[in-house]
């Protein structure tokens, strides 16, 4: 599927007629725009715009003038919709704030620097704000370019240092304990239908966005060099088309859906996952809306509920936010996640990278606080210290570079280690209690090998093994006096 439109009517010629016209003119100069009727696709509810909240007829009307080119041109109709009503906004700060403003004249720099302080002002979200704006200033940009409006104020500008920061946040995955629930067989049967069941876990395991889910082709499959599944789809946000592997339990749960599908519509649907209402021919898609409210009712069903014992409702995005976090902390690398998840840019992957650091940084810390040295010392740790941060950078870095057996390298990594396989007679070796089997086994050996050395005459080897020996006749009894209270996971890597 594809996002792309075909211009209905010339570009250049955009003149609206209100309330006047036949078919598509029609439409065009209504306040209600209908995507079927104008012959765009859209998303299955997402496929009206309304411009009757615009309350200044000549607002309102450059607006739609302004929302038919960027249809013209390419831009979605959701995105168009959007448009329309952040313009509202703009429309109700007019009527509230400056009733007397009658024409684009009024649109002063003055006047925008009012709209800036009573969008700040406003309950609305920091992205709603950012998206009024936006919208306002690619308005003004446009009819200054075409000329629309020809008393607009030379510095009726909104400029780019003006605009809000995104608030992305950190991505809100579910917490194993709840994915746990949601992913269980004997929960997932209790889904309305097996089609619900098949696009909940195919959401799931390839981190789809709802839109693009639904809207999948009836054979979205396409084998690797290897015979290895391989899902293609359109990615509605970004307007493209991608190949992401498939699981096998995702690429099962589309072939099931598939022969659902075949016995349900003989005839054949275009559609994976066809409407279930009203949808004798198969023609329509499945609502995103509907399963929206299938997913929350099921959620109330089976009782899902967090560690703590209350009930808690999740929302399809938030599968998306959980692989992307999943793959993060296995170890897959940020751009691949990023093509995996169809991310334009870097930065949305990279919260998945925050949240990784977040939680193994609490582990670190953890650690930390339970390190002895060769001496069996117990090692010193503030995590508010100010050092604390550039000590777990270097522990990371340092994770990369040195993989040892039975505990850490506490050496920065820009430095070469002068002793290598010498750990347990260097300074700067660090063990925990994680690796308390290893060095009882290590003791055990070692004191064989010393004896042996003796036996053999090899004095030198034998005192070079007494010193680990004594470093470990150390850092045992160390360990084994460390609290026994489970922390966090050891894990850093």
């Amino acid at each position: 599927m594809s996002s792309e439109v075909t211009a209905p009517a010339d570009p250049v010629n955009l003149r609206l007629v209100r309330g006047d016209g036949v078919g598509v003119e029609a439409e065009y100069a209504g306040d209600h725009w209908d995507a079927g009727r104008l012959g765009i696709w859209a998303r299955r509810g997402r496929g009206t715009a309304r411009f009757g909240t615009i309350t200044q007829p000549w607002l309102r009307d450059q607006v739609k003038v302004w929302s038919r080119l960027r249809l013209a041109t390419g831009c979605a109709f959701g995105t168009v919709s959007a448009g329309a009503l952040a313009m509202s906004r703009f429309s109700r700060f007019l009527a509230e704030c400056h009733p007397d403003v009658d024409d684009e004249a009024g649109i002063t720099r003055s006047v925008l620097e009012g709209y800036l302080s009573w969008l700040h002002a406003s309950a609305y979200a920091t992205n709603t704000k950012l998206l009024s704006l936006s919208m306002l200033r690619g308005f003004l940009d446009a009819c200054r370019r075409h000329g629309w409006l020809a008393g607009l104020p030379h510095n009726a500008v909104i400029y780019e240092e003006e605009l809000p920061d995104r608030d992305d946040g950190l991505p809100r995955f579910v917490p194993e304990f709840v994915m746990n629930q949601l992913e269980s067989d004997t929960h997932l049967d209790q889904l309305p239908s097996p089609t619900a069941r098949h696009l909940i876990v195919l959401m799931i395991e390839t981190g789809l966005r709802i839109g693009d889910a639904c809207t999948l082709e009836f054979n979205p499959i396409i084998a690797d060099s290897s015979g290895w599944p391989c899902l293609r789809f359109h990615n509605l946000k970004v307007r493209s088309d991608q190949l992401i592997p498939l699981s096998a339990k995702a690429a099962d749960a589309i072939r099931t859906q598939q022969d659902h599908d075949r016995r349900c519509w003989p005839a054949r649907t275009p559609w994976l996952f066809p409407g279930i209402a009203d949808n004798a021919d198969g023609a329509k898609p499945y609502n995103a809306a509907t399963l929206g409210t299938q997913l929350r009712e099921w959620q109330q069903r089976i009782d899902v509920r967090d560690e703590a014992g209350a009930p808690i409702t999740v929302t399809s995005h938030r599968f998306r936010h959980t692989l992307g976090t999943r793959m993060i902390n296995n170890g897959v690398p940020q751009h691949v996640v990023q093509k995996l998840l169809g991310h334009a840019s870097p930065e949305m992957t990279g919260h998945y990278a925050r949240i990784h650091d977040t939680t193994v940084r609490d582990a670190f810390d953890h650690y930390q606080q339970q390190r002895v040295n060769t001496a069996g010392e117990l090692l010193p740790y503030d995590p508010e210290a100010p050092t604390a941060t550039a000590e777990w950078v270097k522990h990371n870095l340092s994770r990369i570079r040195d993989s040892l057996p039975n505990g850490y390298c506490g050496r920065p990594p820009q430095q070469d280690c002068p002793h290598p396989n010498a750990c347990l007679t260097c300074p700067d070796f660090q063990t925990t209690a994680q690796f308390l089997d290893v060095h009882r086994h290590q003791a055990a050996t070692n004191a064989k090998l010393i004896a042996r050395a003796d036996t053999n005459g090899q004095f030198r080897l034998a005192a070079n093994l007494r010193q680990v020996q004594s470093s470990l006749e150390r850092i045992i009894p160390a360990l084994e006096a460390l609290p026994t209270s489970e922390g966090p996971d050891h894990d850093q890597s």
